[in-house]
């Protein structure tokens, strides 16, 4: 996973996977980052593994930046749009696929 943040925009590209390992990490370089940024593109299209972990924190996430009125976009791959249809999520991060 990497971490860009720039100008008020923050881009993550998970790169590989967004399971529990990587979702301690993921919280802990964000955090400092929600409260300046103002944009937040989350970057799954090369994404190969998520679990509910992975999932929880694109959630929470989502709700945050909402509730801030930020700025919340998911760039969808193949297996982040298996997990979103399996779980039936698609509703929930309408609008913010891109």
């Amino acid at each position: 996973m990497k971490i860009y943040s720039d100008d008020g925009q923050c881009f993550v590209d998970m790169e590989y996977a967004l399971t529990i390992e990587e979702v301690a990490i993921f919280h802990k370089e964000i955090t400092p980052i929600l409260l300046t940024d103002k944009e937040f593109v989350i970057h799954c299209v090369d994404l190969k593994a998520i679990d509910s972990a992975g999932l929880q924190i694109l959630i929470s996430l989502k709700k945050y930046l909402e509730k801030e009125e930020k700025v919340f976009e998911v760039t969808a791959g193949i297996k982040f749009n298996e997990f979103i249809d399996f779980f039936k999520l698609g509703e929930y991060f309408k609008g913010a696929i891109v």
